[in-house]
């Protein structure tokens, strides 16, 4: 999960990114990527 800070980061650029996109939803799969990759560098994968 993103920290305060991280969250913050990203809640000042929705609004722009939903405009951008028209949807709330836009690039979702890709931040979860994101969100996985940097659990996975940060622990032991388990795999």
């Amino acid at each position: 999960m993103l920290g305060k800070h991280g969250f913050d980061l990203w809640a000042n650029y929705y609004d722009q990114t939903v405009q951008i996109n028209e949807d709330a939803f836009a690039g979702y799969k890709q931040i979860l990527n994101l969100i996985f990759n940097e659990q996975c560098k940060s622990q032991n994968p388990p795999y």
